[in-house]
């Protein structure tokens, strides 16, 4: 049983053609049903049937998805190994909406380490994040989404990264002891990403507020960049207010936004050497969160 067989058994599964999936992998078909044959072999059972012109998975087939994809996932878990007696090396995924100073707090803390290459990425929302980790592409993530029953996985909830509402400095509502939803009534309203799952929640709670004009920018320094400069009010995890920008805009709260559930939940995979350096990060982040308050 080798890679091969068992990239070829799933991007069958996924195309549901042994054409399509020579294709795909750029062999030729017989390369295809010859390593189906070989893999069959090995496990002694049929992996797929044909009716018609129709290929379908057996029952035997069906059960060997999740095994295949296992033993894909520690087959590139093992080729990590020479990496792992060199210095080391992590890799650390964020979920959209995290500030630069609290980025560079996280550099700073893995500087203080020492002997460690690091790259930090940001992830497109937390699912995609939580699919890397499993893929081991990325160790370590910050995300609003826990993965549960991963034995490769450990998920710990850190604290809530509570919305605020983020203002232009001179801005009328400023001004206003309290603010609630109704009060964002004929104003524009600056998000980010707004087609994810956090902000479809938030947008239930704006149905409150009257005519007003929306915005959506491309990433977090946009967002306050727009705001600094009066284009509009941004609504923002509390965790991605930069202070270079402390001078230039007030951060509010509306209750209705800011009880909206924003978990952060750290997740890493379950080996001595990530775990050592999880804890020193884990360490430095919720220490930049509860400093910031």
């Amino acid at each position: 049983m080798n890679e091969c067989q068992l990239n070829t058994f799933l991007t069958i599964v996924k195309y549901k053609s042994y054409s399509k999936a020579a294709e795909v992998l750029d062999v030729t078909q017989p390369t295809v049903t010859s390593r189906i044959k070989a893999l069959e072999e090995i496990l002694q059972c049929q992996l797929f049937k044909r009716i018609g012109h129709e290929i379908y998975l057996t029952e035997e087939g069906n059960l060997f998805i999740e095994y295949a994809k296992n033993i894909l996932l520690y087959i590139n878990h093992s080729k990590e190994i020479p990496n792992m007696v060199k210095d080391p090396i992590i890799k650390v995924g964020f979920s959209p909406g995290y500030s630069h100073s609290f980025i560079v707090e996280l550099l700073k803390t893995i500087k203080s380490i020492g002997d460690i290459d690091v790259q930090v990425i940001e992830g497109y929302d937390s699912v995609s994040l939580n699919e890397r980790a499993l893929s081991g592409e990325v160790d370590l993530i910050f995300t609003r989404n826990a993965l549960s029953n991963n034995q490769d996985i450990t998920s710990e909830y850190l604290f809530e990264n509570n919305l605020v509402v983020v203002m232009p400095k001179e801005h009328a509502l400023c001004q206003k002891q309290s603010l609630g939803v109704k009060d964002l009534s004929g104003e524009t309203i600056i998000s980010y990403r707004r087609n994810s799952t956090l902000w479809n929640l938030i947008d239930k709670q704006l149905n409150g507020a009257q005519n007003i004009t929306r915005m959506d920018v491309d990433n977090n320094e946009m967002l306050l960049n727009a705001v600094a400069n009066e284009i509009g009010i941004g609504i923002i995890p509390k965790l991605g207010v930069d202070r270079r920008y402390e001078e230039e805009v007030e951060v509010r709260e509306i209750d209705e936004i800011y009880n909206i559930p924003n978990h952060v939940y750290v997740q890493f995979r379950n080996n001595s050497r990530i775990e050592s350096l999880a804890k020193k990060i884990i360490y430095s982040i919720i220490n930049h969160k509860y400093t910031e308050a």
